[in-house]
């Protein structure tokens, strides 16, 4: 009970200690966080160069002599890498037979394009020489015509004489039996028309 009793009994004074000073029992009080700063202290927390250091980017190793063990030394490629260069030569055989099958296909579409270009030049001559032939043909007929004095000659060349048998053409016999008459006697036509 001495103890308590010495607790609890009024300090001793001395010469050194300061009279308005509190006496604080026990443990100092937590501060208070959301009480407002004193008049003396700066309302912020701090500069930014007050700020400590950032902690270094090197690992943090512990047992401090522990080395590190070194990583294991693979024998070969990893199953990935083998399927991916397995994938890669896959890709290039695939790539090489679609050149080739290309470079194929433009050489047959270029033959087949210079043999139709052929054709359709020789098919082109051979109709321009016919047309000419024709148009040669219808030029010395047309020539052989206007020297022929007998005009209903020609006239006969253009319409078509021969007998035509359907139920539903016109009657034209009288007509085409004037022509014909007209054309073998030009001597008689001559004298209907003057």
């Amino acid at each position: 009970m001495s103890e308590d009793a010495d607790f609890f009994s009024v300090p001793p004074s001395s010469s050194d200690a300061v009279g308005d000073e509190p006496i604080i029992l026990g443990d100092a009080p937590p501060p208070d966080f959301a009480a407002a700063p004193a008049a003396d202290e700066s309302p912020f927390m701090g500069d930014v160069t007050d700020a400590p250091p950032p902690p270094s980017d090197a690992p943090i190793v512990l047992g401090g002599d522990d080395e590190m063990p070194p990583p294991p030394e693979s024998s070969g490629p990893t199953p990935m890498q083998k399927w991916n260069e397995e994938w890669q030569e896959t890709l290039k055989v695939r790539k090489e037979e679609e050149n080739a099958r290309k470079a194929e296909l433009v050489e047959a579409a270029r033959v087949a394009l210079e043999a139709f270009q052929a054709e359709r030049e020789v098919k082109r001559q051979s109709k321009m020489t016919k047309n000419r032939e024709d148009e040669q043909a219808k030029l010395e007929a047309i020539e052989a015509d206007l020297e022929n004095d007998n005009s209903w000659q020609r006239v006969c060349k253009m319409i078509e004489l021969s007998h035509d048998s359907t139920a539903k053409s016109a009657d034209v016999k009288r007509m085409r039996d004037v022509l014909i008459l007209l054309k073998n006697e030009p001597t008689r036509a001559e004298a209907l028309t003057n």
